[in-house]
């Protein structure tokens, strides 16, 4: 793993959160889940605890999405940031990944004005256009006690030269889908993102706060609408059918002439 340190003045000297512990800034990463996944690894063997931390890079160089596909940014164009959280044994361990999108989905919407909108189970869409993604990654010890990665991108100031100078014609960003101008420039998003992932968390620090009702909340940002059709590749098939909601556990419901086929875990390849 490569990653360059920030030096002695990070971005948000100062700033305290009430729920996120600690910041750990640099200047570029391959991934910042990399990051994090390598200092959760060596917190485990050292036997120490690991507080809610949140890792941040101005630029990632191998930033990754589901299936470990490429996440490409334009240069300071986005944002970049991994949160390392307790991931307790019980049922709501199963309902994180697509919490989290809710989350973010509300948060960006509410804060930044952009109506953004959540494909199943982890793409932030604007229209048809991809605003950023999530990316949840669980490590569990032999004591059934585990930690969660969550990845977040999300582009920000890139302009739509930018994005198809990339090869990126059906991404979009923040500047691009009419986001507030004072939350786009200096550290104002990166604080925005932040606060939204620090209010999302428990109060007694064991993970992200329940989401009540969540395939409810999900509808309330889902980027599908009743009876699209829908194609899902679950790693090993693909099954296709109309959007038939999700289950109070976040599995996508898909109904198909045989019946409704209960999707657990996938990726979206059309809708």
């Amino acid at each position: 793993m490569r990653l360059t340190p920030l030096g002695p003045l990070p971005p948000l000297s100062g700033r305290r959160y009430d729920r996120i512990q600690n910041l750990c800034f640099v200047r570029e990463a391959d991934s910042t889940n990399e990051l994090a996944k390598a200092v959760l690894e060596s917190m485990i063997e050292d036997d120490t605890e690991l507080l809610p931390t949140a890792f941040v890079a101005s630029r990632q160089t191998a930033g990754k999405g589901r299936s470990g596909r490429e996440w490409r940014t334009a240069p300071g164009g986005a944002l970049a940031v991994s949160l390392v959280v307790p991931w307790p044994e019980g049922p709501s361990r199963v309902r994180l990944p697509l919490s989290v999108g809710v989350v973010v989905a509300r948060g960006i919407a509410s804060l930044f004005g952009v109506p953004v909108r959540l494909k199943w189970p982890n793409d932030l869409l604007v229209g048809r256009r991809k605003l950023g993604g999530l990316l949840v990654e669980a490590r569990v010890l032999p004591d059934g006690y585990g930690f969660a990665v969550i990845g977040i991108g999300v582009n920000v100031g890139a302009t739509r030269a930018e994005l198809e100078a990339l090869g990126l014609p059906e991404a979009t960003s923040l500047r691009e889908a009419g986001a507030r101008p004072g939350l786009l420039e200096g550290d104002a998003p990166l604080e925005a993102l932040l606060s939204i992932l620090d209010a999302a968390l428990s109060e007694a620090g064991d993970g992200l706060a329940e989401v009540p009702g969540l395939d409810a909340a999900f509808e309330e940002v889902t980027a599908h609408r009743p009876g699209d059709p829908i194609s899902v590749h679950d790693g090993t098939r693909r099954v296709s059918g109309t959007y038939g909601g999700v289950t109070a556990d976040g599995f996508l419901r898909l109904l198909t002439p045989d019946g409704v086929e209960t999707v657990l875990s996938g990726d979206v390849v059309a809708f």
